[in-house]
């Protein structure tokens, strides 16, 4: 029986397991995390002490902006079901000493239940793929000039997660695999702890996102009260990469110097009711490949996600994952590689 395995359930992943059974092709989707998501990570708070437990925050991706026409068609499919809704095109811009003004760009989108709702959705449409969470694939490599995962053959595996992750799975197999892995690990990732606070009440001038330039301390602050459309007062603040970076280990360590510049940056003087740190040690490319994906010249392997791809945003690496299943089709469809 033919097997084909995509490995990790970030958008990037069921957006390629999606285009291969599209294809007609039955794949089994690998994810370690206990629910999908991946980079696209929404919580809902718990035991805070606020009236406000259960609220969904989005702890990851901050939102989702579509230029390409297939990822438009699927954000606008998504809108009309009530699984997304378009949050804003315009967002404030401040530096350490406060808000200076606004900034308008595309049309921001996100979900009323967290953006990680958007992957469970399109996960939950997959026609004929198996997901599996919390399940951990085991090295990928080729073993006789037979591609195994964990040890087990198969035709066809798609590697769709951050770079840095992905080469702890991958081992040396041919020259093209070799070179490819080569270039990721020469991939900058930017580190980002994302702290989550609730206030007892909303004190702070109306705002939807902010940018903050030039600060030491934080780089956005997102009001997930308006992201999530219920006007909770919930912020959701981004440490800046160096500070991050130094308190990986530890990320509730920022906690007193992130929740100190935001009230420094919006002028207010409230302390919250509870705050919490998240770290993503791999949050986002510096750089990117100019090719959307990567498919080894000799063997049915592919790499995709937002470093494959035209920049950290959550469209390209749809557009990766997508781009790399038909591709996989193709192959799979001729038996033949290049």
């Amino acid at each position: 029986m033919s097997r084909t395995i995509v490995i990790g359930g970030g958008i990037s992943g069921v957006a390629c397991a999606a285009a291969l059974n599209n294809r007609g092709r039955s794949v089994t989707l690998l994810d370690k995390g206990r629910v999908l998501g991946g980079r696209m990570a929404s919580r809902r708070i718990r035991d805070s002490g606020t009236p406000f437990d259960g609220h969904v925050v989005d702890i990851g991706a901050s939102y989702l902006t579509a230029k390409d026409e297939r990822f438009s068609s699927l954000i606008e499919r998504l809108v009309d079901l009530g699984v997304g809704r378009a949050w804003t095109d315009t967002f404030h811009v401040a530096s350490s000493d406060g808000i200076h003004g606004v900034k308008t760009g595309p049309m921001r989108y996100t979900a009323a239940d967290g953006v990680r709702s958007i992957v469970e959705h399109l996960a939950s449409e997959l026609p004929d793929t198996e997901v599996m969470s919390g399940h951990d694939s085991g090295p990928i490599s080729v073993e006789e000039g037979a591609l195994t995962v964990g040890g087990e053959g198969v035709d066809a595996v798609a590697v769709c997660m951050p770079s840095p992750q992905a080469r702890q799975l991958l081992e040396s197999g041919s020259p093209a695999l070799d070179a490819a892995l080569l270039a990721t690990h020469e991939v900058t990732w930017e580190p980002v702890i994302a702290v989550t606070a609730v206030f007892d009440a909303a004190t702070w001038r109306e705002f939807d996102g902010i940018f903050v330039n030039d600060d030491p301390v934080i780089t956005w602050i997102a009001n997930d009260g308006a992201r999530r459309g219920n006007g909770a007062p919930v912020l959701v603040t981004h440490v800046q990469p160096v500070l991050a970076a130094r308190h990986l280990t530890d990320p509730s360590q920022v906690l007193p110097a992130t929740l100190s510049a935001l009230q420094r940056v919006l002028g207010i003087s409230e302390h919250p009711s509870w705050a919490d740190a998240k770290r993503w040690t791999y949050a986002k490319p510096l750089t990117a490949s100019q090719q959307p994906f990567f498919l080894d010249q000799g063997f049915n392997l592919g790499l995709a996600g937002d470093a494959w791809s035209d920049g950290p945003r959550v469209e390209t690496a749809w557009l990766s994952g997508h781009l790399l299943g038909e591709s996989l089709a193709d192959r799979l469809e001729t038996g033949t590689t290049s």
